[in-house]
């Protein structure tokens, strides 16, 4: 009895195995690759988000092993002393810490420390490498970097006056406040206090006005600074184009009929301001000039900017009592009279003022009626000059006239 030997592939074809031996070997290496495939896909972005294996970029850890020591420091060029110490309870407690959504290290930021030793400080002094330092910012947060690049912080740096604000100024370097009022609670005056590092005397007049004292008892209806004062946009407040937008700004509260009503606070101030003199030319010049400056006033004019105050308050620019001084800012003459002439941010009615009211709406009558009239009028002078003209077409032509003229051609 002979022996077979095992038999393989050859040309193409199964030798030695059943067809349903064949079926299964090629399931199992079709499910074998199904599952391999996404393995090896994934596993790179697994080892990204988890801060990856390469050994030449140190982890948080390593860096504070030198950096959480007490009064670490080094001497700049400018004889500025460079703290280089961090608390890393704090760090922890950043934005970029643990709880972050993508913890951030150290050399993400400072990506030219991949190492130890350390290469030379590279700026003179501590501003110059803070400015650089703003830039690595927009690395992660690009949509804020390019906001940022036609703000009038950016301008003025970029005009050579580096005390500007920088990203770091307003928001920490590695003690990043969180800015996510859904994850985190958000104390609004914090940003009241990070503005108040450049702009301390606005920052005090905030503090005593009607907004600034309900921010501080932590209403959050009230505006801060970054309502009307776009965090990364922030527009030159001296500019023409903020002055005719500011009406607008405040419309975005004064306007709303919902958030008025839960302080009894008429939404009539807007419409009555767009209605008047004032704002009808504000308006205007905001749609067909926006770069031009215009001395009508809006918002900020009467009522202040940062410090405004109730209008019962007696040191409010609206008080009726400083009413006069206010108007004469802009017009020298004007006197009591002159104030009482206007009827404030409140429509004319029978029972506050009858006599306006009386007015209104004697021209609300004779204006339609006197240009109905005159419509009318003018329409049947037209209508009976078009009559004429059609009879005067359709007249017939005198036999006589037509025998004269025939005569003269014969001749």
């Amino acid at each position: 009895m002979s022996v077979r030997s095992p038999k393989f592939e050859v040309r193409g074809r199964w030798l030695g195995f059943s067809a349903f031996q064949k079926r299964n070997t090629q399931y199992a290496i079709r499910i074998t690759l199904l599952i391999l495939i996404p393995i090896l896909i994934l596993i790179p972005s697994i080892a990204h988000a988890q801060g990856g294996a390469d050994p030449n970029r140190p982890t948080n850890e390593q860096c504070l092993v030198c950096h959480e020591e007490p009064g670490l420091s080094m001497v700049l060029p400018s004889n500025e002393v460079l703290p280089l110490s961090i608390d890393p309870g704090i760090l922890a407690r950043s934005a970029h810490g643990p709880d972050a959504s993508e913890e951030v290290r150290c050399v993400d930021c400072h990506n030219d420390l991949n190492g130890y030793p350390h290469p030379p400080f590279p700026d003179v002094d501590f501003r110059t490498w803070q400015l650089k330092m703003s830039l690595v910012c927009g690395n992660c947060h690009e949509d804020q970097a390019v906001d940022r690049q036609d703000s009038v912080h950016a301008r003025l740096i970029a005009a050579g006056k580096f005390e500007a604000a920088s990203c770091s100024d307003c928001h920490g370097s590695h003690d990043v406040f969180w800015v996510d009022a859904e994850k985190h609670e958000v104390d609004r005056m914090d940003q009241v206090d990070a503005c108040a590092q450049c702009h301390r005397t606005i920052a005090d007049q905030y503090k005593l006005s009607v907004h600034g004292q309900e921010a501080l008892k932590g209403n959050p209806d009230v505006p801060v600074c970054s309502n009307c004062h776009p965090a990364h946009k922030i527009q030159d407040p001296r500019s023409a184009e903020f002055r005719l937008k500011s009406p607008e700004l405040c419309a975005e509260c004064h306007a709303d009929e919902e958030l008025m009503a839960k302080y009894d606070i008429s939404t009539d101030v807007f419409d009555t301001y767009v209605a008047d003199f004032h704002g009808t030319t504000v308006q205007i010049f905001e749609s067909v000039e926006p770069g031009v400056y215009t001395n009508k006033a809006v918002c900020s004019d009467c009522h202040g900017a940062h410090r405004i105050l109730p209008p019962t308050s007696v040191n409010s620019s609206v008080m009726s009592a400083n009413l006069v001084k206010t108007c004469q800012r802009c017009h020298p003459d004007a006197n009591e009279n002159f104030t009482k002439s206007w009827l404030g941010h409140y429509r004319p009615d029978w029972e506050k003022y009858p006599i306006v009211t009386a007015v209104q709406w004697f021209y609300y009558l004779v204006i339609p009626i006197t240009l109905g009239f005159f419509t009318i009028f003018v329409g049947t002078d037209i209508f009976r000059t078009l009559k004429n003209k059609l009879a005067r077409s359709q007249k017939p032509v005198d036999a006589g006239d037509d025998a004269s003229e025939g005569g003269e051609d014969n001749a």
